[in-house]
């Protein structure tokens, strides 16, 4: 009797098994990591992410700021979380492609231990040189950096950061040689420039367009390689005869490796949707950003190619991770 007791309930919880393993997703509260303090451009990209997939999840999306050692110390904790769809976190190229390359023990690789769910905004940079320097576009620059080497100082917000990493590209592109000035961000490099101190910086559109507008310092080009909608005016490097010059900058979302292939396919479908919204368009318009939609697979080969571009960056600066 009691073998006979025994097999309906085993039976019953078999049967129940199936049903437990594809329970709903979302069933509770969703956290996004921001690798960076509060504030930032980085927070406020992951704090519009979250809202875009709190509207379209229907659950709770509450962002989780773990900022130190570059970023590096939430995107470890991301990815080392369980891949459940409720860790996920901002992505850049500076917390993935940049900082591990940077860091001798990041706890992480940026791209295969995570997965890539979706990307979210873009944004360029511009390359502007000091009022007094005697160049008006590109080629002038490049023709003056050969005319007088060792003279043109470019500053950046740091070593390793995008910035740099767009110097060391324009470099590689057009033979000419810069001397790096890593500042403690970007504000104190800009005030170089404006004053003279340094001659050229490679800078996100958000942060110097202002200056440009003002005609504290002249912009040359943006570093995108169409033009960019919000500034149409201004050619691009490659328009100016630098081949193959180009630097994605964009937040994305991303969550540890192994994340449900349906998990992922909502949320990427969620965040698409939501960059349709005009409201949403216009926050990030004001931000000098613009919307980037694209699928996991997508986003997961550029990723990838990005890799393979910011190793050779890295690599040519002589760069030691520390």
């Amino acid at each position: 009797m009691i073998r006979r007791r025994a097999l309906p309930a085993l039976g019953a919880s078999l049967l129940a098994a199936p049903a437990f393993a594809q329970a709903p997703w979302p069933a509770r509260q969703i956290r996004l990591v921001v690798p960076y303090p509060p504030g930032g451009a980085s927070d406020i990209a992951g704090r519009l992410q979250a809202q875009v997939l709190q509207d379209g999840l229907g659950v709770p999306v509450v962002v989780d700021n773990r900022a130190g050692a570059g970023g590096t110390i939430g995107t470890a904790h991301v990815a080392q979380s369980a891949p459940d769809g409720y860790t996920i976190m901002m992505a850049s190229p500076s917390s993935h492609l940049g900082a591990p390359l940077l860091f001798k023990t990041p706890g992480y690789e940026g791209v295969d231990d995570f997965t890539a769910i979706a990307t979210f905004a873009t944004g360029t940079a511009m390359v502007c040189v000091t009022n007094s320097l005697p160049v008006r576009n590109i080629q002038e620059l490049i023709a003056y950096a050969r005319a007088n080497p060792g003279k043109l100082n470019y500053g950046s917000a740091g070593a390793g950061g995008a910035n740099h990493m767009l110097g060391v590209l324009f470099m590689q592109r057009t033979g000419v040689e810069l001397t790096h000035v890593p500042y403690r961000g970007a504000a104190p490099a800009l005030a170089d420039l404006i004053a003279g101190n340094i001659q050229v910086v490679f800078d996100s559109f958000s942060g110097i367009i202002p200056t440009v507008r003002a005609g504290q310092v002249r912009a040359l080009a943006v570093t995108n390689p169409t033009r960019w909608p919000l500034a149409p005016e201004f050619p691009t490097v490659q328009e100016q005869g630098v081949p193959d010059y180009d630097l994605p900058s964009f937040s994305a979302v991303m969550g540890p490796r192994g994340i449900p292939d349906a998990i992922v396919t909502r949320m990427n479908s969620v965040i698409n949707e939501g960059l349709k919204n005009p409201q949403l368009v216009e926050r990030l318009t004001a931000l000098g950003n613009a919307p980037f939609p694209t699928t996991p697979a997508e986003f997961g080969a550029l990723m990838r190619a990005q890799r393979t571009t910011w190793q050779t960056l890295v690599r040519a600066t002589g760069l030691q991770p520390e």
